[in-house]
């Protein structure tokens, strides 16, 4: 297969294809070849993919670059999150969260996971001094996520909204993940 460009005066420039064979004689070029109309300078300046078409005719959606990330980003923050809550209400160590949480914000789960547990115990005392009152226990209830919301603020770089049914009320936690030498991070955690 050849092809060649053979400008004509006054007409626009056309592509002629060499085939072995022609493959429709009616706009078949002198030597057999197949006659295709080049893209005009509007046409070049203005490709098809990004005219605008009417919705739901034929359109094409664009390609977003990071749906990928956005996946992963979704994925892990909604486990991150289901773990925090189940770390403040002492289910779960806070040495599982190590590998996704930056140096801060385990140090402050940390705390806060200490003085949820501390609360817990005097909250308990009380109950069981109380006069008529049974021991009685509640089963442990696993955190439900009910809704990920994630965006992305710089390349790298996805802030995220979640959130999680607790056993007595509904949390919202926000979270900001970094990519850092290939692994995502959280580099800062807010849990309501």
């Amino acid at each position: 297969m050849r092809t060649a460009a053979i400008p004509q005066t006054g007409a626009p420039t056309r592509l002629v294809v060499t085939h072995i064979r022609p493959v429709n004689p009616i706009n078949s070029a002198p030597g057999g070849g197949t006659v295709l109309p080049l893209p005009s300078q509007r046409e070049r300046m203005n490709p098809p993919h990004q005219r605008a078409i009417a919705p739901g005719v034929n359109s094409v959606e664009p390609l977003d670059p990071e749906a990928a990330e956005r996946a992963v980003v979704e994925a892990m923050s909604r486990k991150v999150a289901q773990a925090a809550v189940e770390v403040l209400s002492g289910v779960r160590s806070v040495q599982q969260l190590a590998r996704w949480l930056d140096a801060r914000c385990l140090s402050a789960l940390t705390t806060r996971a200490r003085l949820h547990a501390e609360a817990y115990r005097a909250q308990s005392r009380r109950q069981s001094q109380a006069p008529g009152s049974a021991n009685v226990h509640t089963l442990r209830h696993q955190p439900i996520v009910h809704s990920v919301h994630c965006s992305a603020v710089a390349p790298g770089i996805f802030e995220t909204s979640v959130v999680v049914a607790d056993k007595t009320r509904f949390r919202a936690i926000a979270m900001r993940f970094e990519l850092n030498q290939g692994l995502w991070k959280v580099t800062a955690l807010q849990i309501g």
